[in-house]
């Protein structure tokens, strides 16, 4: 592992969104595609903070949807990198909401991405290693391996 390897906290996103009426549908709550989109920047930005250049969403492997959103909610997402592999770096973003005016948060998202640092013309290129500190960090890593394998196993088999 290189020495000036990067941790999860030095490219640990935060974000914060409020829900207009824009962003809803017929029911006051937000577009999931919208909620998906705030999603991907906040991956997006993790992985260029540890890449240190643009890396591309190859996959979005797991998003619950745990409470909807509704207009005028304050959306706070959080990310961070749970493990970096050959070319592609797992992220995972949570999605809380915090209602107005009690203030409550409650998360009402939680997805993994996964992102492929790239060059100019798209071509992979190694990730740069992600130092574990902690044990919580090594968990993540262990299950982002396992989702990886998952992951790769079917699209084996999808050809």
């Amino acid at each position: 592992m290189a020495p000036n390897a990067l941790t999860p906290r030095d490219s640990f996103t935060e974000m914060t969104e409020l829900v207009l009426p824009q962003h809803a549908n017929a029911l006051g709550t937000a577009f999931g595609g919208t909620v998906m989109s705030w999603i991907d920047i906040c991956a997006a930005v993790v992985a260029q903070r540890h890449c240190g250049r643009i890396a591309v969403t190859a996959a979005i492997d797991d998003l619950q949807f745990l409470a909807p959103i509704r207009v005028g909610d304050v959306v706070r997402l959080t990310g961070r990198a749970n493990a970096a592999f050959r070319t592609s770096l797992e992220i995972e973003v949570l999605v809380e909401i915090e209602r107005t005016p009690s203030r409550v948060r409650e998360l009402c998202a939680d997805a993994k991405l996964t992102f492929v640092n790239v060059d100019e013309s798209g071509k992979p290129l190694p990730m740069p290693d992600l130092r574990l500190e902690t044990d919580d960090d090594r968990a993540r890593a262990e299950a982002a391996a396992a989702r990886r394998a998952i992951r790769l196993a079917q699209k084996k088999a999808n050809g």
